[in-house]
């Protein structure tokens, strides 16, 4: 059998009339109910919080790792031709590329002269053509020599070497070639 709203009315004010305390209990069991039952008011708003690492990296590779000029004169540009080095990009981000060398080979013969411009008595100059930016390298990372090389991307390069005068016939001499990828 249901009961109106004002039938549940009278029978809570009765039974606070006749037992206060017993009315008392009601009207508080009224209020919690009224204060649990859920109201609409106005729109509102809730979050979500989301936390991430950003993960990218760079994967520099270079093949040939070595090479052999054997015999170079003075004054006399030794190249490699037709893209005989291969830059590759192994990472997941886009990538730009600076190249540097040994200021003076290893064995400490000949010095590296950073601006190609007739390298002086036992000085060598290294060229780089075929990337982005064909430049002299230096014996620091100051130069960008490639940007944008995409993931799974590759280039193709030469090396262009010129010697000035040498003060003696000197020995074989070795100087390394760094490259450094970094974020495009």
């Amino acid at each position: 059998m249901r009961k109106n709203k004002g039938e549940i009315q009278n029978i809570l004010f009765s039974s606070f009339r006749k037992d206060k305390k017993i009315g008392f209990t009601i009207l508080v069991a009224f209020i919690m109910l009224a204060a649990s039952t859920p109201l609409v008011f106005a729109a509102t708003e809730d979050t979500v919080i989301i936390t991430f690492d950003p993960d990218g990296d760079i994967d520099i590779d270079v093949n040939l790792s070595f090479y052999n000029f054997s015999k170079v004169f003075s004054g006399i540009w030794s190249n490699t031709t037709g893209g005989t080095f291969t830059l590759y990009n192994n990472g997941t981000i886009p990538m730009d590329t600076e190249i540097r060398t040994n200021a003076s080979t290893d064995e400490g013969d000949m010095d590296l002269n950073e601006s190609g411009v007739s390298p002086g008595m036992d000085e060598y100059a290294i060229f780089i053509e075929g990337l982005d930016f064909e430049n002299y390298v230096n014996s620091s990372y100051t130069i960008e020599f490639d940007q944008g090389l995409n993931p799974s991307d590759s280039k193709t390069f030469d090396i262009c070497l010129l010697l000035g005068n040498i003060s003696t016939n000197h020995t074989w001499q070795t100087t390394t070639i760094y490259f450094r990828g970094s974020i495009s």
